[in-house]
């Protein structure tokens, strides 16, 4: 599966250009750009939150920062929270498990985009698989974000370290 059939009809119905880049099977956002040699601060992240009435939105950042939830919460006027795995294969039926698209207007989703990424010269966003990436270029990434709010949404992404066996572990 090289691009989820929603997205793929999203970008072309909306005449965006892009390429896709290939890397080795990935589970996160981060891994992904590693991987593919690209700038982790240029990698878009999709985590989706829901609110008490069920509401979604789909925050997104760059892959190497985390999303503030109590800063979405505070911008906002709710309380969200993050959807659980099953959840969202429900949702994005299309995508393989964990590659979720930062393209929420594909899937009928509100979303909210961490100003950082409209900062960057390229961008680059999960396909619905886990080894390709989309990428776009600033003004490909700005016309498909038009429409979406932004704010400053990320914070540096929280490691935990241990020293064990002689070598120095770190892990989110």
């Amino acid at each position: 599966m090289a691009m989820a059939m929603t997205v793929g009809q999203f970008l072309n119905s909306h005449n965006v250009d892009f390429s896709l880049t290939h890397h080795r099977h990935t589970d996160t956002s981060f891994s992904s750009a590693v991987s593919a040699h690209v700038p982790t601060s240029q990698v878009a992240k999709a985590v989706l939150l829901k609110d008490q009435q069920g509401d979604y939105l789909m925050a997104v950042v760059p892959s190497n920062r985390r999303v503030m939830i109590d800063k979405i919460n505070r911008i906002m006027g709710k309380q969200f929270f993050l959807v659980g795995e099953h959840e969202l294969t429900q949702i994005f039926q299309d995508c393989e498990p964990g590659a979720i698209p930062s393209l929420g207007q594909a899937y009928k989703i509100n979303m909210l985009v961490d100003d950082l990424l409209l900062e960057q010269d390229e961008l680059y966003i999960e396909s619905g698989d886990h080894e390709n990436l989309i990428h776009l270029d600033n003004k490909q990434f700005h016309k498909v974000m038009r429409d979406v709010p932004h704010r400053n949404i990320s914070g540096y992404r929280m490691l935990f370290t241990q020293e064990h066996d002689g070598r120095h572990w770190e892990w989110e």
